[in-house]
């Protein structure tokens, strides 16, 4: 039976509770979409696109969200700053868990990563393919 985008992210969220993902940040591992007020460090997955061929393939995002951290410079102002080492603890822990996965009904591998910020979080984002197999 042919694999959908839900079936995708639905093997990303197994693969990441598997590795303990979700005993690694403070919040939650979201599908779609995260809590519009959540001041958490969150993953969310959500898709792109998925092929209706043989052999399927799809487009992933995980996102890892860290909230910026206050830190105080020139003369004591209190600024918002990037957490780097939160940021990069968990993201190495979800690229570990995403890396060249082999399974029965699917594989997957990370194709690129970057990093942003937005409002008062930066987020290291992980571009998935997907190859799904009937």
């Amino acid at each position: 039976m042919k694999k959908t985008v839900l079936d995708g992210k639905q093997w990303i969220l197994d693969l990441l509770l598997k590795a303990g993902i979700n005993n690694v940040i403070s919040g939650k591992i979201y599908k779609d979409k995260r809590p519009a007020n959540s001041q958490k460090e969150d993953i969310v997955i959500n898709s792109l696109t998925m092929t209706n061929h043989f052999l399927q393939n799809g487009v992933f995002n995980v996102n890892c969200y860290v909230p910026m951290i206050e830190v105080k410079v020139n003369n004591g102002i209190t600024q918002k700053q990037k957490n780097a080492k939160r940021l990069k603890e968990i993201s190495d822990a979800v690229y570990s868990a995403l890396s060249e996965v082999w399974e029965d009904e699917f594989n997957l591998e990370v194709v690129n990563h970057q990093e942003f910020e937005e409002d008062n979080f930066n987020y290291y984002n992980f571009r998935i393919s997907l190859n799904a197999y009937y």
